[in-house]
């Protein structure tokens, strides 16, 4: 008798979709191990938390609770939000108690800082309600929230439907960018977490052959199959004419796949790119990231805001200008206002016309996040 095929799977998520913001920080993190699949779920289950809190939003749900408490904050969700299949309370213990375990290193390059914390704490599994919980370090959380440095944007759900945290961490390297990107062999390891002697030759050169075929091209597959970026990529070596000479670097060029784009997610973009004024986002997160602002305190100076998009061509930058002075004299948000309005005042002064053009990288629907 023939074997009957086994049928794959078909992955549901239970929230719905939405693009994420994922810092730069998040991005480049290093690992010391690589995370499992399951792992990177919960961190982007926790970055969905992040985002909703930054936009003044609440999960519109009764089952996924957040709650501050002191210098934690407490995370209820269903197993099912990262376990979709084939899975057993065995390897969800193993997952969490390796993750309590980690350790994430922060260096705040403006304070001379250095800090370490954990990723989660005080994981909790309960067999009988099928939830589990968690408190995330302060700390942490601040890193997921920290978009100063720079930003990615991916779909969640897509994010989450990929099979491999390698497939998942390309995704977010790559997605939204139209320019190539270079990253070295060293570096590449550090972020997926794989050992600098892996993947090498006895004479201690690195196996590329290996690192393509069991990294780059499955995780190229899977992007290449759902995801709206995947990216080509090519080897850079120390001498271009000798095929047989060192790679230097990979360069990863982004594609673009826009049948794979959610099309209600488009049409929300598109939207608030016509209704709301263009601001730059970076700007923004700065704001009510560093420098104290309230989301509402941000939106009465959105005209301002708008200006400044249009006349400073690296708004991110002139804000943290701004910031290092108010630093030294103490100075409140109010003085912030007035210095970003003295910028715009000495710019016209010294310019007849207002042809810089906008950033539309950074375009901003935080403003109606709250409709």
């Amino acid at each position: 008798m023939a074997r009957r095929m086994k049928r794959k799977r078909e992955i549901i998520i239970r929230t719905d979709n939405q693009d994420i913001t994922i810092s730069w920080l998040l991005v480049w993190a290093r690992h010391k191990s690589t995370l499992t699949i399951h792992q990177m779920r919960l961190i982007l289950r926790i970055l969905e938390f992040c985002q909703a809190e930054l936009k003044g939003l609440k999960i519109k749900d009764n089952l996924r609770q957040l709650e501050y408490q002191n210098d934690d904050v407490l995370i209820k969700i269903p197993v099912s939000d990262v376990y979709f299949s084939d899975f057993s309370l065995k390897s969800i213990r193993a997952d969490l108690k390796d993750l309590r375990e980690r350790t994430i290193e922060l260096y705040e390059y403006e304070t001379k800082a250095w800090s370490a914390c954990g990723i989660i704490e005080k994981p909790h599994v309960y067999e009988r309600t099928g939830m589990m919980e968690f408190k995330v370090d302060l700390q942490f959380w601040k890193v997921l929230l920290n978009l100063t440095h720079g930003i990615r944007k991916c779909e969640l759900s897509k994010a989450l439907m990929l099979p491999t945290v390698y497939s998942m961490w390309f995704y977010m390297f790559i997605s939204e960018k139209s320019e190539p990107q270079n990253i070295t062999i060293e570096h590449l390891k550090e972020r997926l977490g794989i050992s600098a002697e892996d993947y090498k030759r006895k004479d201690g050169k690195d196996r590329i052959d290996h690192l393509e075929e069991r990294i780059i091209r499955p995780s190229q597959k899977a992007l290449n199959e759902s995801c709206p970026y995947t990216f080509k990529y090519e080897k850079i070596r120390e001498n271009p004419s000798n095929m047989r000479s060192s790679v230097k670097f990979f360069r990863f060029i982004p594609v673009k796949q826009s049948q794979f784009r959610d099309e209600n997610l488009e049409k929300r973009s598109l939207m608030a790119q016509t209704s709301v004024s263009l601001i730059n986002q970076q700007a923004v997160d700065y704001m009510i990231q560093t420098m104290g602002f309230e989301l509402k305190e941000v939106q009465c100076n959105k005209e301002l805001l708008l200006e400044a998009t249009k006349l400073i061509p690296n708004l991110p930058d002139k804000l943290r200008d701004i910031q290092n002075r108010r630093r030294i004299g103490n100075k409140d948000k109010g003085w912030i206002i007035n210095a970003l309005k003295g910028n715009i005042v000495d710019i016209k002064k010294h310019s007849s016309t207002n042809t810089t053009s906008i950033d539309t990288g950074y375009v901003a629907s935080l403003f109606d996040a709250n409709k």
